[in-house]
């Protein structure tokens, strides 16, 4: 009789500490709102990442454009990849008849490529040289969209020519800078060569 009390009181003992460490578990395993929320953020660490890049376009064996820049980080997100360009970057297109020359510049000190969407953001000192036709762009955000192929503006923009100095609220382009328009112009300024 002793061995099945002394079997039977160990066996309630071990429940009560399982009850115990369980609760204990369930109660010790609570998280905050701001927690669970951050946890679901999107990685913000680069799936991959590259110094020195030169990245190249070709349309029918000719060269359309190359883009350059010192550091690119690659992030997977559900649309597609999205590259970001946190040190600045340098686009390159050249002339369709004469793949050597360069047609149009545009350099930034940021820059944001959505793969899936292709549509690139320039920001920070955002500048587009259009060397056939001596033209200059001067703004400080502009979105290319390669699908439509045109590049815009809803900031304040300056585009120097040969002859004057245009200042406006916004602007939209052919990616190659060679037929523009000013949204909301502000004013133009005449350039004296004489002085």
């Amino acid at each position: 009789m002793k061995i099945k009390r002394g079997y039977h009181f160990l066996t309630k003992v071990l429940q009560s500490v399982a009850v115990i460490l369980i609760t204990a578990t369930l109660y010790s395993c609570s998280n905050s709102l701001e927690e669970i929320a951050r946890l679901n953020q999107p990685d913000t660490i680069p799936v991959m990442y590259a110094r020195d890049v030169k990245i190249s376009e070709s349309e029918s064996g000719r060269l359309k454009y190359t883009l350059t820049a010192p550091l690119l980080n690659q992030y997977d997100e559900q649309g597609g990849s999205v590259l970001k360009f946190p040190e600045g970057f340098r686009v390159v297109f050249y002339d369709s008849l004469n793949p050597s020359a360069i047609r149009t510049e545009i350099t930034a000190d940021y820059g944001v490529n959505n793969e899936g969407r292709r549509i690139m953001e320039a920001s920070h000192n955002v500048v587009i040289i259009n060397y056939l036709k001596d033209e200059k762009l001067n703004t400080e955000y502009l979105v290319w969209d390669q699908n439509t192929k045109k590049v815009s503006s809803d900031k304040m923009v300056t585009i120097t020519t040969k002859d004057k100095i245009l200042y406006g609220e916004g602007m939209v382009s052919d990616e190659t800078f060679y037929n523009w328009t000013i949204k909301k112009p502000r004013g133009e300024m005449y350039i004296n060569d004489s002085e």
